[in-house]
């Protein structure tokens, strides 16, 4: 009967010495706020203003729609040109009569 209590005592004690260390704050348990930003770069974000969808990262490209505020748009890649700034490579969708249109293409938000 000691035998078996001793077992159940140190079996006990190995399980809490495995788990506690994960929740302390150096254990893995934790996730930081910057990791998780990271992590939902991809989804949708609403516009604020009315924008030009432009279909090349060029400041002379063709218009390929006009985005309202309050549409859905979701950030698919960001590049940063010395000339014009930083630019957005977007995937909006459009609801016209009935449908739904799925448009990417390019928004240029201005120097950093």
């Amino acid at each position: 009967m000691n035998l078996i209590s001793t077992f159940i005592i140190w079996t006990w004690l190995l399980g809490i010495a495995l788990v506690v260390p994960t929740t302390l704050p150096a254990g893995g348990a934790q996730e930081s706020i910057i990791q998780h930003r990271k992590n939902n770069i991809g989804s949708p974000i609403i516009a604020l203003k009315d924008f030009n969808l432009l279909t090349s990262a060029h400041e002379n490209s063709s218009i390929l729609t006009s985005v309202q505020a309050g549409t859905p748009v979701k950030i698919l890649k960001i590049w940063d040109s010395t000339n014009s700034g930083k630019w957005l490579l977007v995937h909006i969708v459009i609801q016209n009569f009935n449908q739904l249109f799925y448009k990417r293409g390019w928004v240029n938000i201005g120097k950093s």
